[in-house]
Order: structure tokens, then sequence, then C-alpha cells
């Protein structure tokens, strides 16, 4: 038997070293290749995901990991109603994309949409060009609202002519016995210069005149409906919807608020709820706009008492200025 010589045992020792070291290098080598391709994946996913794509706000992470797209609708406090039912719809059929609607009117909406500060800018009245003249403001008609003006019950006043609501939003009749009522003093509830119900009213109603009083400080058809409910003397205005038995509804020149009266363009004080956009293409706010002309939305919003805006593309449409 032939036994191994003692160099034969080193050479073999040093082969044994050698291979060792060069599998060392090959799994460092793989490892560093496998930290450096996870690093690229991972940045790959945060660059994708770091923004809502309309306005270029940072995605939070829900606890679960995955994405969520914020929303933010601003403004028309007449609209807001049906845009907060339809917010919680969407988000049910789209758990990804969260919506946020606030109100503080028209004009706090088109602000905020031009401004970058909301998605979505909701307004009763149609944006001004000379006010806000980028043309990638695009508007999106959603319904229509009728307004009416309510008094206290007390009042006991069913109607009134133009002249009168005139006269008494400018300060020129204060006392209710003057249009036939009791010896109260007439309270006119005035909403601040940021609503667009404000701003419809003026137009179609006052003839352009000025409300002279003091405004409320913040833009609420529920907050004008309780101010009319618990002031004696009070008169006010608000959508149709929120009527109840608190307050009293009242014709103009002895017509009612209704689609009909509307359509046949015997009652002007409406208007068209309007919602605007800046960054068009957005896929979550276009989602979301399309949502709002569902046949289930525009059903929400006759059940909740908005009027289609083919009720009145009409007589009334025509007649609009």
């Amino acid at each position: 038997m032939r036994i191994p010589s003692d160099c034969q045992f080193f050479t073999a020792s040093q082969d044994a070293v050698r291979w060792t070291r060069t599998l060392g290098r090959m799994q460092h080598a793989f490892l560093v290749v496998t930290l450096l391709t996870l690093a690229l994946l991972l940045g790959g996913c945060g660059a994708r995901g770091g923004s809502n794509g309309s306005t270029g706000t940072p995605v939070p992470q829900n606890p679960s990991g995955d994405s969520t797209t914020h929303l933010r609708i601003v403004g028309s406090t007449a609209l807001l109603p049906l845009a907060a039912r339809a917010a919680d719809l969407f988000h049910q059929q789209h758990p990804d994309i969260q919506v946020d609607v606030k109100g503080g009117g028209s004009i706090t909406g088109l602000n905020a949409v031009v401004k970058h500060q909301s998605d979505i800018g909701d307004s009763d009245i149609y944006a001004d060009p000379v006010l806000y003249p980028d043309p990638n403001l695009t508007d999106h008609l959603i319904c229509v609202v009728a307004f009416t003006l309510i008094v206290d019950p007390q009042v006991g006043i069913t109607s009134l002519t133009t002249q009168q609501i005139l006269a008494i939003f400018t300060g020129k009749i204060t006392n209710w016995k003057v249009v036939g009522g009791p010896n109260v003093s007439i309270s006119p509830i005035i909403r601040p210069s940021t609503s667009g119900t404000r701003a419809l009213f003026r137009k179609y109603i006052l003839g352009g005149a000025e409300e002279s009083g003091t405004a409320l400080s913040s833009d609420s058809s529920t907050s004008v409906l309780d101010a009319v409910a618990h002031t004696p003397g009070a008169i006010g205005y608000v959508p149709t919807y929120l009527i109840n038995s608190t307050v009293q509804a009242i014709g103009i020149d002895g017509v009612s608020a209704t689609a009909q009266t509307i359509k046949a363009g015997q009652y002007k004080f409406w208007g068209y709820e309007h919602m605007y956009t800046l960054e068009n293409g957005v896929s979550a706010t276009t989602a979301f706009l399309d949502f709002m002309q569902t046949p289930a939305i525009q059903q929400l919003a006759q059940k909740l008492g908005y009027i289609s805006v083919s009720v009145v593309s009409g007589t009334a449409a025509i007649a609009r200025p």
C-alpha cells in the first residue's frame, strides 16, 4: 500500500483552502447581487406609489401595506349631501380610494381647486373666466337644485313679491307688518360672501343688489335653517330639500319652487350644481366624476330632493342668462 508523502498532504490542504476561499467569495457576490436587486425593486415601488396622480401628495400607507389614494372635494354646501353620500358609495366599490368631502361654499371650492388644494371644487355658480382664467378648469354639471325663501313660522307669510324681497334684504323694509305680517321686526339671515347660493340670490332675485346686514361666519345651509327656526321674525333661503316643520317656505311672486315651475320658466331661484376640476385625466378623479353620472347616483340625487339636469334643459335653460 502506498502512503502519501507529507508534501502531497500539504498540497491537498492548500487546494482545500483555496476552494473554501473561492466558494466564500462566490457566496458573498451572490449576496451582494441579491441585496442590490431587492433595493432596486423597493425603490421602484416607492417611486410609483409616491403620489395620488392629481396633486403630487404622497399616498399614505394603510396598516395592511396597500396604497390608498385620497380624493379631496371642497365647496358648495348645497351639493354637500349628495357628494357625501356618493363618496361613501364610491369608496365601497373602490376601497383603495378615500374621498374626503367638505363644504365651505362655492367660492371656497373654486379657489381650492385652482390653487391645487382640492381635486374637485363644488359650486352652485359658473366659474367666471375673468376670475378663473385657467383654460384647464373644466366644468362637470351634476344636477339642479331649487332654493326657497324660508321664514319664522310665526310670521304667517306664504309669498313675497320680488320687490318686497329686495326691500327686505337691502334694509328698506324692516317690519313684517309692512308686507301683511305681524308687528315684528324682520331679521334677515345673511350668508357669507363665499356662498354660491348668495350669488344666485343676488343675481336672480335681488337684481344684482347687495344684501345688508351681518353675515354668518361660515356658509352652511343647515346653519341658515336653524337660525331662521330659532330667531323671531327671521328670513333666509336654503335648498328646498332641507325644508322641515321648523320653518315656513314661502313663494316668490306667488310661485313655489318645484321642478315643474322651474322647467316652465316660472320660478327663477335655482341653480346648476357643478363639479370643477383642473388636472383632468387623473384616474381617481375621472372615475368619481363618471360615478356621479351613473343612473344609481342620479336616482339618489332625485331621492334627496335634487332635480335632473335634463328636466330643466328646455324653456328654463334657454331663458337662463
